[in-house]
């Protein structure tokens, strides 16, 4: 029997604890004596289910990253016209863009989700096989100069201004003329440049001047049959590779020409669930198999992180299912939200403060009342239900919150329809008045500790322009740096005195604002934009980086949106998105790992009682032990 050190011309190492686990440690072995087991670290391959699409669809365009793709076109079930659909991923849900010039299915696709490139394709039941090109920036398409070939069925990889088109098929036979797209025109490559198999329902991965096809079938097969063919693309030839394990057409495909993944497709009875991985010049088949088997569905991303966008099941069973494809030496969990306990009555504009397991929420609207009644009742939450809490000196909702369970600030806000300027704390089991604010407000946000916090932005004011800050001690208000936009009807807040950020709001009434501000304990300074323009949303952190955007009010979702957004400390990353869409929401100085909503008005303008606790998404790298059979 070999030995390890024959077979990698290394031994196993002797180690007191494990090394650290990083891309560098990948395939290594090792004995920890402290544990006595022999261990490794090895590459983890796994398919998981995401977010499903609105429209089920077949044979659809798809360009991007697992994280920021965009869907087009495809066929619909029999009886229905191809659909024009346009829809985005975020990583956890899909969004509507717009829609295409030409509703079409079969179509090659490149770029990105912001510049996306569809071509070809055809529309049933007219008119047929097409040759149309349009261009995407992220909202919506623009026609381009056509293709010189129609053609449906085609392969396609690239970036929007420099893309190759291969193979697809008007009848037969198959058109075998390579084209290159230059952002503006079509080329016919010369003949030496003709594809050597005529292949059609193949799938693509690549850039203009390193890409392949793979898989698909040859029309001029009685009937056509399915191909395992590989064919590599160096940006002047084509040249015969190494096959794939499992012949299919009509398969997804990911990646670049040496890290490259197939997947799924048509046998063509049954569907396949096969996955393999291309490494420039061999296919391996993955250890993950595609959880449903499918055909028929479009691929984006990469070898390490693809998706699986739509497809069929059946001949008849068109979906709209999502799968994402991780292969990482890090064990990934998804972010997610879980219901936790209800408050013992429906209110908004509450006033929170705390953690997912230790958190006050009180004062607010209270619905059975007639108009505006603000109310003193608190409640606190030990991460599974709420109990009464003290009350409040005096009625308030709609302010500001900041602090822990123990030692909590609330401010300004209204009492009644009457916008006040008092500060109560709470020491968990009480409450004391505070130091009075310079300016009274409603609808501000606030941030930081009882003796170290602030709040910022809300109306009305002396001049109402919604941009003054404080900052308080424990003791007392005072004033601080402006912000730069008036911000009102927001509770969107994160960090601490000395380094915050906002976001969110309006800059007037209706007027729903995407940029953010950051805080350095004096002025604020201009952040990036939010991804939707919100308003009336929450959200914190304990500190600028782990800050989240909850819900609120954007255009596209009056009165209320589920949508969460992350703030890395360069830029907002949409986040898994709350079960409950929700606007004035109570909500705690959480952060992107643990984080608790409760409450607020939902998408038909309602109060609720519900509450939902978020647990961030995690990539955490470990060690397998070996063990002997």
């Amino acid at each position: 029997m070999a030995e390890y050190e024959s077979i990698h011309g290394t031994r196993v190492r002797y180690l007191t604890s494990d090394p650290t686990l990083d891309s560098s440690t990948e395939g290594q072995v090792w004995y920890n004596s402290t544990s006595g087991t022999n261990k490794a670290l090895v590459q983890i391959k796994a398919w998981s289910s995401g977010g499903n699409m609105t429209t089920a669809r077949r044979e659809s365009g798809a360009a991007g990253t697992q994280t920021a793709s965009v869907v087009f076109g495809g066929g619909l079930p029999p009886g229905n016209p191809d659909t024009n659909a346009t829809e985005e991923y975020n990583g956890f849900s899909y969004s509507t863009g717009g829609t295409l010039n030409a509703a079409r299915e079969g179509l090659g696709a490149a770029g990105t989700q912001t510049a996306a490139l569809g071509f070809g394709g055809a529309t049933y039941p007219s008119p047929g096989v097409r040759n149309v090109t349009e261009g995407y920036d992220g909202s919506s398409w623009t026609s381009l100069n056509n293709l010189n070939n129609v053609r449906s069925y085609v392969a396609g990889f690239g970036l929007q201004t420099a893309a190759i088109a291969v193979g697809g098929a008007p009848s037969s036979p198959i058109v075998l003329t390579t084209e290159s797209w230059d952002g503006t025109n079509w080329t016919n490559l010369s003949s030496p440049s003709n594809v050597p198999v005529g292949m059609f329902t193949n799938a693509s991965a690549g850039t203009q001047t390193a890409g392949l096809i793979f898989g698909g079938a040859n029309v001029s097969d009685s009937p056509p049959g399915v191909q395992s063919t590989t064919i590599d693309w160096n940006g002047s030839a084509w040249t015969a590779g190494n096959n794939m394990n499992t012949a299919r057409r009509r398969l997804g495909g990911a990646g670049t020409s040496t890290a490259a993944l197939g997947f799924g497709g048509y046998l063509p009875s049954p569907y396949s669930t096969a996955t393999e991985e291309y490494d420039g010049n061999t296919w391996t088949t993955s250890s993950a198999s595609l959880p449903t088997a499918t055909s028929h569905m479009h691929g984006s991303g990469s070898m390490y992180a693809a998706l699986s966008s739509g497809g069929v099941t059946s001949p008849t069973a068109f979906t709209g299912a999502t799968y994402e494809y991780n292969s990482n030496i890090n064990a990934i969990t998804q972010a997610a939200w879980a219901s936790g306990g209800n408050t013992s009555h429906r209110t908004g504009g509450r006033l929170n403060f705390g953690t997912q397991t230790a958190a006050m929420s009180g004062g607010g609207i209270y619905v059975p009342n007639p108009g505006y009644t603000d109310e003193t009742k608190t409640e606190e939450y030990d991460g599974s239900s709420w109990t009464a809490g003290g009350d409040m000196p005096a009625d308030k909702g709609r302010g500001a919150g900041f602090g822990v369970l123990t030692a909590g600030v609330v401010a300004g806000g209204t009492a009644g329809n009457t916008t006040v300027d008092t500060t109560f704390e709470y020491d968990g089991s009480s409450w004391t008045a505070g130091g009075t604010l310079n300016v009274g407000r409603r609808y501000c946000a606030g941030f930081g500790t009882l003796t170290a916090g602030a709040i910022c932005g809300g109306f009305p004011s002396p001049t109402d322009n919604g941009t003054e800050t404080e900052e308080y001690d424990g003791t007392s208000w005072t004033t601080s740096g402006a912000l730069n936009t008036k911000r009102q009807t927001s509770d969107a807040a994160g960090g601490i005195q000395t380094a915050a950020i906002t976001f969110g709001g309006e800059g007037g009434p209706g007027a729903k604002l995407s940029n953010s501000e950051e805080y350095n304990g004096t002025s604020w300074s201009e952040g990036n934009d939010l991804n939707t323009a919100t308003s009336r949303n929450s959200g914190g952190g304990t500190s600028v980086p782990t800050t989240l955007s909850l819900g609120g009010q954007s255009s596209t979702s009056p009165p209320g949106t589920a949508q969460v957004e992350q703030y890395n400390g360069t830029s907002w990353v949409t986040s898994a998105s709350m079960a409950t869409a929700r606007s004035q929401i109570g909500k705690t100085q959480g952060n992107s790992a643990s984080a608790l909503v409760n409450n607020g008005a939902n998408a038909s303008d309602t109060y609720i009682v519900t509450t939902e606790e978020f647990t961030g998404g995690t990539e955490v790298a470990t060690a397998s032990t070996l063990t002997t059979s």
